[in-house]
């Protein structure tokens, strides 16, 4: 692939810089997957960078015209990308590409339009998914001919042509994850392995659990893991990278960490990086759902380690709202057995509940909550059901199937 000209790439993961996000600020790991299999794929024909802060990201666009601008969407960043993409047209029109992905978008086409036409109508195409494979995509028609970019329909992505949406073919959660490199070892990440960011590390990919509050819960497709080599090799980097900050967090990003059995392997790795380099001291995952022998091992392993010791989100046991969120929980024989083994080991333990689901009452969740003291949890975390962009029960049949009324509140 050659290009005239080198493409400049522009990517934004945005947040709020305050008091109150300080210690909630992560790698943009995500995005630095798709820079990365981007400069993999294309090489010299683009320049890629990164941003956290739109200051800065403001500052360098000012200096040289970004070619396209990939943001990441979230709902706690949605009305910073509005901003941002408003921005980005008033200074040059037409004359930048910009392409949003991310978990808040739905793979539901009629959401896709009502998204493109109503919620983000100056942004040119949304990524569906996984977005490495399909951002490559719109990249290589790019360099290709600009002017007959939405010729045809692109796969991974969705857009909108004299009103109606076009769609490639699904990616989904497909990719294969072998050959995406890593964007620590690339050094794509060093200048946010640096004051209070957070690294986050994601080992593999995919949830199979398909609850309807979640954004995870609408993907269908395959559980993959990253290359134990690279995930070892990565652990080092960041491990050396954070040894002057040991109370920084390490954050794994997997949905279900301990799902796969060579997990228990990545835990102990994870124990000689602390050994080695005393970092990490403390490492946050979400534990598989199940919580199988493999689940146990990881946990065991990691010891004092784990913030949250063993976890079992049970969210609600009211058999119609199961039903109606698509989730089946572990049995109550499972749950005593997983409280008595941690117990044994002197683990914390913790459940979390939401309330607001469909079918909940008053009366069925302070049972729940009852039956989660009884059961001798060390911590219940009640949460309020969110209805966010990307999530199942937030789609309009949906929402009036089960009567969800909603309302905004401050975080």
């Amino acid at each position: 692939m050659s290009s005239k000209k080198q493409l400049n790439i522009m990517f934004g993961d945005f947040g709020y810089f305050n008091l109150h996000t300080r210690y909630s600020r992560y790698t943009p790991l995500g995005v630095g997957y798709i820079a990365q299999y981007a400069k993999q794929k294309f090489g010299k024909d683009v320049e890629v960078a990164i941003y956290k802060e739109i200051d800065k990201f403001f500052e360098k666009i000012k200096e040289k015209t970004p070619d396209v601008v990939g943001l990441t969407l979230f709902y706690w960043n949605n009305d910073l990308n509005k901003y941002v993409i408003k921005c980005l047209r008033e200074m040059f029109g037409d004359k930048v590409i910009i392409v949003l992905g991310g978990p808040s978008i739905d793979s539901d086409k009629k959401q896709q339009t009502l998204f493109l036409s109503e919620a983000f109508p100056n942004v040119d195409a949304i990524i569906i998914n996984e977005g490495e494979v399909a951002f490559s995509n719109i990249i290589e028609k790019i360099l290709s001919n600009r002017n007959t970019v939405y010729d045809e329909p692109i796969d991974g992505l969705s857009f909108l042509s004299n009103g109606e949406l076009v769609s490639g073919k699904p990616i989904g959660t497909s990719t294969d994850i072998s050959v995406l490199g890593s964007p620590y070892l690339s050094g794509l990440m060093d200048d946010f392995m640096h004051s209070d960011y957070q690294p986050l590390v994601q080992t593999s990919r995919f949830c199979p659990y398909t609850c309807a509050f979640c954004v995870s819960g609408k993907n269908r497709g395959k559980l993959r893991g990253f290359p134990i080599e690279q995930v070892t090799e990565e652990l080092h980097y960041i491990s050396k990278k954070y040894a002057d900050r040991p109370h920084h967090t390490m954050y794994i990003a997997d949905e279900n960490f301990g799902i796969l059995k060579r997990d228990v392997e990545i835990a102990k790795v994870i124990k000689e990086c602390n050994e080695k380099y005393s970092y990490p001291q403390g490492v946050f995952f979400y534990n598989d759902k199940r919580f199988t022998e493999t689940s146990r091992s990881v946990i065991e392993v990691l010891g004092k380690m784990t913030k949250t010791g063993l976890t079992l989100s049970l969210q609600t046991e009211n058999p119609e709202t199961l039903k109606a969120i698509n989730r089946k929980n572990v049995s109550d024989d499972e749950i005593d057995d997983a409280l008595a083994w941690a117990s044994k080991l002197n683990i914390p333990t913790t459940t979390e509940l939401i309330f607001g689901l469909p079918f909940e009452t008053k009366k069925s969740f302070i049972g729940l909550l009852d039956r989660s003291t009884t059961r001798g949890f060390d911590t219940i975390m009640c949460h309020v059901l969110f209805i966010m962009d990307g999530i199942e029960l937030n789609r309009p049949e949906v929402r009036e199937k089960f009567k969800i009324n909603t309302k905004f509140r401050p975080l």
